[in-house]
């Protein structure tokens, strides 16, 4: 007997019998081993095992076990490639918040503001510190730094508030020097230390927006390359390949013998300029999308991420030529950081919008999570029906958007120019903020998401301010006065970070009044 169900029967596995159902009114006594109660009480509890059973195979089935759990090298790549042991407690918790306490309470003068204009982005060469900066819309100006020997300069110990403002620093002592006048806005200014070189991008207007490349220590004013792309409106971002630059593999448009690598987002095209051993410079167009390109950011030496104005992000293989859509960002995306990891990357969009994405988690979210989209609040609290409609589809249409490993807590609701800088190793992000919130830069710690100190908004004019250019510099000034320097359009502020050389720059426009 196979032990087929036969209606009115019930197979007993220990007997390899049928045995008839008897009903309460037949059976000769209540506790009757086979009336209908007790035969439903035996198939639930089989219908539990069986089902134990299953969940016990699909769980040994779905689980990874490690092997060699005693080898410490596999046990290393193993924790290395899934984030395990990344930090220790201290550094992910503790260490940001004790290099935002090394912040001074009241920043300090570092340059003048250009008579009748201000400042919109800058740069620094990190061997002679030398500050490159736009100054008003489409001029480009340097300055750079003095020697102590060259002029007698105060001590670095000196720190009195009151007169630290009039005193003369390293960067005030030598004048500015016109590097390039440019036909329209200029939309991103950047150093490329590798060849000494400085990458200009314009926006356009009644001109065609244009590529100026230029040496400054070796050209003179206003001498250097021009491209002026095809069928493009505008130039969004341009970003430098990082040190690692120099490991890039062979392709049709990276040549090996490139020193330098510069990508653009050009409308909604992607643009690669290289730079070979005799300073020639080589455009080529290596990717086409259907919607505008606002942002640009390095993960690794062949690996480019792309912003876009619907949200999409793209990751792009120097190797291959290919592209491929990752990761979706609920809104507009204004700025891309990589966040120290290949894997992850800083994304600030419009609608209060900062999160950290992890690529290796591209699949879009299951559910509606609050904690992660607090601008997307529930529907219930919203007394107007036409709006309570719209936030319920807005969390339905979540479900199509990338889950975020970490939200920030930020306030920008329409800016595209408010800029974000990222300094793993400190493990530290500062975001600039709409002036209407109060707070002109926010700290959050990197790998918790917690804000760690946050820059107020000075009265009167500065609540009109935009830090339109954030920026870590490494390194400090040669009398180990690292720390964070503010650059506003009156003038440059610092507040250093004590016995730490790391700086963090941003460029703000509109309103004399200093961040404190």
């Amino acid at each position: 007997m196979d032990g087929r169900e036969i209606p009115g029967f019930y197979f007993d596995r220990e007997k390899k019998k049928y045995f008839k159902i008897q009903t309460a009114r037949h059976a000769p006594r209540p506790d009757s081993k086979y009336s209908v109660d007790n035969v439903r009480k035996e198939q639930k509890k089989e219908q539990f095992q069986q089902a134990e059973i299953r969940h016990s195979k699909r769980r040994q089935k779905e689980s990874i076990v490690r092997k060699n759990g005693n080898n410490f090298f596999s046990q290393a790549y193993l924790d290395r490639e899934i984030g395990y042991n990344r930090r220790t407690y201290y550094v992910r918790n503790v260490w940001s918040g004790a290099v935002a306490a090394g912040l001074r309470e009241q920043p300090r003068k570092v340059v003048d503001r250009p008579l009748n204009r201000g400042i919109r982005y800058f740069d620094q060469d990190p061997v002679s510190k030398t500050i490159y900066a736009v100054h008003g819309d489409n001029t480009v100006h340097r300055r750079r730094r003095a020697n102590n020997t060259d002029f007698p300069l105060p001590p670095p110990s000196f720190d009195d508030d009151d007169l630290a403002d009039d005193l003369p620093n390293a960067h005030t002592i030598e004048p500015w020097d016109i590097v390039t006048h440019t036909t329209s806005p200029i939309s991103s200014l950047n150093y490329l230390p590798a060849s000494g070189a400085l990458a200009i991008t314009t926006l356009g207007s009644d001109r065609p927006p244009d590529i100026h490349l230029t040496d400054p220590d070796r050209d003179y004013s206003f001498v250097g390359e021009k491209f002026t792309p095809q069928g493009c409106r505008t130039i969004w971002d341009a970003a430098p390949c990082p040190s690692f630059s120099s490991s890039l593999p062979s392709s049709s448009h990276v040549p090996a013998a490139s020193i330098e690598h510069l990508a653009v987002a050009a409308s909604s095209s992607l643009l690669m300029l290289d730079r070979s051993e005799t300073g020639h410079w080589n455009l080529t167009t290596v990717l086409k999308l259907n919607t505008d390109i606002l942002s640009l950011a390095w993960l690794a030496p062949t690996t480019l991420t792309l912003g876009c104005r619907n949200g999409k992000i793209h990751i792009y293989d120097l190797r291959s030529g290919g592209s491929s859509h990752i990761l979706t960002h609920p809104f507009p995306i204004s700025k891309l950081r990589s966040a120290g990891v290949e894997t992850r990357i800083l994304c600030s969009g419009l609608q209060d919008s900062l999160s950290l994405y992890d690529y290796r988690n591209a699949q879009p979210s299951r559910s509606y999570t609050a904690s992660l989209t607090p601008n997307l609040g529930p529907a219930q609290s919203i007394v107007s029906p036409k709006r309570r409609k719209l936030a319920r589809h807005d969390r339905k249409m979540w479900i199509s958007y990338s889950q975020p490993a970490i939200a920030f807590p930020h306030y920008n609701p329409h800016d595209l120019e408010l800029d974000v800088a990222v300094h793993e190793r400190l493990g530290v992000v500062a975001a600039a903020q709409d002036a209407d919130g109060g707070i002109k830069v926010r700290m959050c710690n990197l790998w918790t998401g917690k804000v760690v100190r946050d820059m107020k908004v000075g009265g009167g004019k500065a609540r009109e301010e935009r830090g339109r250019c954030l920026r870590f510099v490494e390194g400090g000034d040669e009398d180990g006065d690292g720390g964070v320097r503010v650059i506003m359009r009156d003038r440059c502020v610092a507040a250093p970070l004590e016995k730490r050389p790391i700086d963090l720059c941003v460029v703000e426009v509109e309103g004399p009044t200093p961040v404190h």
